[in-house]
């Protein structure tokens, strides 16, 4: 025991003694000195254990990548946005997914950097991601991380764990997630440096207020309109002193305006503070603060007055700006359902650098104008929704995906109409039907009567609530979308109707007893347009996708697998299918005469075929339209998500649902017309068998091919 007090540099503990001794100076500092040892080495240890326990150190080695974005363009190559990895594999971070763009230091401007450090780590180039003079202040408050480092520790790795972003408090989790940032801040800072650091903090920052945006970028543009780069030096002050609480920079036209006005001024206050900041650090010019302290700023979101001049500017009044508009970036919406695709192609989202999208830049902006309320047929009213979808003819390559919820809550799966709906599909489903049978020995031309029939003991009515009374040919009865005609040919049918329906993806509503002949089957928009592109692609049913080229952060080519196009129609029928489609738009008993090409078009022979068919529940809950040409096909439901309301009698009356398919009409084609197969002749002008001809389907593939 001598030997070992002889060796150890350490000495023996004060607290320990053989009797009573009086507390001296000495004792007293060797006591602090022990006690500070202790609590450092619990902290690390506590430290440890959190990284450990997250899974953060691994995450921490690899932030880069996990902090760079998708690179998202349309199929010319064209910019559609960026996608954040975020919630990947139970990675967590504090803004849910959204567009941003990260910008190297170079394009940010030095007045915001400036501010940007002098307020949230002024001792930033000089510590190793640790400052251990702010370190008791920010562990006592809780109140962000202490360094600029530990800041994004916080907002990228530590998210959801621990206090922040949970909805959980107490002291015991705000000192394990420090502990957890003081151990891992220095390994960051050794691993990138503090530049970098400082870049991937600036592209990072939460701007939960501001329209879930993040980063720098996504910030100047939103709040000023102008890039990082041409950020004024009161701009940037005003930025920074945001970050303590951004959801104050929101307004709606509901504020009142003494709120309004509070919020503005205290915005103002800490833009103040800021450029008090810069200037007592000796980073202004006193004539520098001066210029930014008297520059009045409108921001885009925020109509503000001003009152007197230079050091004496002063707030008089503030409101939201009747004229601001932000829309989304066009990847916004979709940004899950790639991720979704990326996952079943088995690559991992965080280790891909950029995809190209079979999407088309225009024809997306044009639907979305649509759907969103800007377009055909004015806005939605509350509690209905509607998601449409474009699909290629060949191949099943998704041209445009939308839906009414906008940038808020569409980049939401659940939220995402076009792909999730789940509908029954209603009358829409008559040209399947219809198909079906062609397939053994009907045609266009084979009449039934319309009058009053049943199916299992119910009576079954038109939507018009009368019966024509006489005899009607099949292609008429889809025209004028007769129930009776499409119960009578489906009952004979069922079973092979069931099997095409299942095929195509379309689900089976156990709860409706009804003939699946009147759409009782549920699918989405893009479930719908898939089915219909089969009629215009030779009878081949492809799988609707969005993604057309992934690459890696190198800028290799990853291995996307498709599934092949299998045959669901004989071409023959697919094609007389088609036809008759056409007559719901060109025939007099046509349903839908609007969408018919302009007379111009007509006389001069370049209008392109276009078909139609449009459907409605029972209850009116949900109304559907779908259209195909030779090239695109389209599905659009309008309705109540939960199926608890009706459709308003004005949307329904006026066809809304149908006029949206008329985009059909405004897209490029270079396919304007579709080879006539073996097996069919005109009889009238109408598509039908030739006599002798077999256009017998194939079995249906399977569902899960």
């Amino acid at each position: 025991m001598k030997l070992w007090r002889r060796l150890t540099p350490w000495p023996r503990t004060p607290f320990v003694t053989h009797g009573r001794r009086p507390w001296t100076l000495r004792r007293a500092a060797r006591a602090g000195l022990a006690g500070v040892g202790v609590a450092t080495l619990g902290m690390l240890a506590l430290g440890v254990a959190g990284a450990s326990a997250t899974g953060a150190f691994g995450r921490v080695w690899n932030l880069r990548a996990e902090l760079q974005p998708i690179e998202v363009q349309d199929r010319r190559g064209e910019a559609l946005g960026v996608i954040d990895h975020c919630r990947e594999n139970a990675a967590v971070n504090a803004v849910p997914c959204r567009e941003s763009l990260s910008v190297p230091l170079t394009g940010v401007s030095r007045a915001f950097l400036l501010a940007y450090v002098a307020k949230e780590d002024v001792r930033f180039f000089s510590h190793p991601g640790v400052d251990l003079g702010r370190l008791p202040r920010a562990v006592l408050s809780g109140a962000g991380g202490s360094t600029i480092t530990m800041q994004l520790l916080k907002n990228n790795v530590l998210a959801g764990h621990f206090d922040y972003d949970t909805g959980r408090r107490g002291l015991g989790l705000v000192l394990t997630r420090k502990a957890t940032e003081f151990v891992l801040a220095p390994l960051v800072t050794w691993r990138y440096g503090p530049r970098e650091v400082l870049a991937m903090s600036v592209n990072s920052l939460p701007w939960l207020g501001i329209g879930q945006r993040k980063g720098i970028y996504d910030a100047a543009r939103s709040v000023f309109g102008v890039d990082p780069a041409d950020l004024t030096l009161a701009q940037s002050a005003f930025l920074v002193g945001l970050l303590p609480a951004p959801g104050r920079y929101l307004v709606t036209e509901t504020t009142p305006p003494e709120e309004a006005t509070a919020r503005f001024r205290w915005m103002r206050t800490q833009q103040l503070l800021t450029l008090n900041i810069l200037r007592s650090h000796g980073l202004i010019r006193e004539d520098e603060y001066a210029r930014a302290a008297a520059e009045p700023l409108q921001p885009r979101l925020w109509r503000v007055e001003y009152a007197g001049g230079g050091p004496d500017l002063r707030v008089v009044s503030a409101a939201r700006n009747p004229d601001y508009r932000s829309e989304p970036e066009p990847v916004w919406a979709i940004q899950e359902l790639v991720r979704r695709e990326l996952r079943a192609a088995g690559l991992d989202p965080r280790r891909v650098g950029r995809v190209v999208l079979t999407l088309d830049g225009a024809a997306q902006a044009a639907l979305v104008r649509r759907v969103t309320g800007n377009g055909a047929t004015g806005q939605r009213p509350a509690g209905v929704a509607e998601g449409a979808a474009v699909v290629d003819v060949q191949g099943g390559g998704i041209l445009a995906l939308a839906s009414s919820t906008g940038g808020d809550q569409s980049s939401q799966p659940g939220k995402q109409w076009a792909a999730t709906a789940r509908r029954p599909v209603a009358s829409t489903v008559k040209p399947l039907l219809y198909a079906t049978a062609f397939g053994e020995g009907l045609s266009q031309l084979s009449t039934f009567r319309d009058a009053p029939t049943n199916y299992a003991g119910q009576a079954i009515r038109n939507n018009s609530g009368t019966f024509l009374n006489r005899a009607v040919t099949v292609r008429e009865a889809n025209a004028r979308s007769l129930n009776t005609v499409a119960v009578q040919v489906g009952t004979e049918r069922e079973a092979a109707l069931r099997r095409v329906l299942e095929s195509v993806g379309y689900a089976e509503d156990t709860n409706n007893h009804s003939s699946p002949a009147l759409g009782t089957y549920r699918s989405s928009p893009l479930g719908v347009a898939a089915a219909y592109a089969s009629f215009a692609n030779g009878g081949e049913l492809c799988q609707p996708h969005l993604l057309a080229e992934a690459y890696d952060r190198s800028g290799r080519p990853l291995p996307l697998p498709r599934r092949a196009c299998v045959p669901l129609w004989s071409g023959a029928v697919a094609y007389e299918t088609f036809d008759m489609l056409t007559g719901a738009v060109n025939d007099p008993a046509g349903h839908v005469h609007f969408l018919r090409a302009p007379l111009s078009q007509r006389l001069l022979g370049t209008a392109v075929p276009l078909g139609a068919k449009s459907g409605t529940t029972d209850d009116v809950r949900d109304t559907w339209c779908a259209g195909v040409t030779p090239q695109y096909a389209m599905g659009v439901w309008i309705g109540d998500p939960q199926g608890v309301q009706s459709v308003p009698a004005d949307l329904y009356r006026d066809q809304a649902a149908c006029r949206e398919i008329g985009l059909l009409r405004e897209l490029p084609h270079t396919v304007t017309s579709l080879d006539v197969p073996g097996g069919i002749t005109r009889v009238g002008g109408v598509a039908v068998p030739a006599p002798g001809a077999n256009v017998q389907n194939p079995p249906p593939p399977s569902p899960n091919r």
